[in-house]
């Protein structure tokens, strides 16, 4: 299964502004609409700066489709309703995304998800909102050694 951030911005979107601990899978609506293939930016990208952020949930997903929920997200709000997500497996944290209400979804220079595909901690790519991304393969193959063969 591939994450979209269509799936996880929809989730923020009409929700309180009070911060969460953390909440259940449950809380999190599934998808209307599949989302739309969008090419892949390479080039080095920062993390969001998250100074005006505050945490509002967190929760566990499936981001590899094999039933176990190995990755980690965590939502960020702000007071005008900015969100940012980071997603973390294997506590390796492996993408940011950026949802400005302010800004058009479709500039991918203000609204966008960053992944670092290879592991090394540098964020190297960038998608548009509604692009589909997963976990990098270089976390799949580290977390396949951890799990107990049947």
């Amino acid at each position: 299964m591939q994450l979209s951030l269509g799936f996880l911005l929809g989730a923020c979107s009409e929700q309180p502004q009070d911060t969460v601990a953390e909440t259940t899978q449950d809380a999190v609506p599934t998808p209307t609409a599949p989302a739309e293939s969008v090419s892949v930016e390479q080039g080095v990208y920062a993390e969001p700066e998250l100074n005006d952020y505050a945490l509002h949930n967190e929760y566990d997903d499936d981001g590899d489709g094999d039933g176990s929920k190995e990755t980690h997200v965590r939502r960020y709000i702000n007071s005008k309703g900015d969100t940012a997500f980071s997603m973390t497996t294997s506590d390796q944290l492996w993408a940011w995304s950026v949802d400005s209400k302010a800004g058009d979804d479709a500039d991918i220079n203000k609204n966008h998800v960053i992944r670092d595909s290879n592991c090394d901690g540098i964020f190297d790519q960038r998608y548009s909102l509604n692009a589909k991304f997963h976990v990098p393969s270089c976390l799949l193959q580290a977390g396949a050694a951890d799990k107990p063969e049947s």
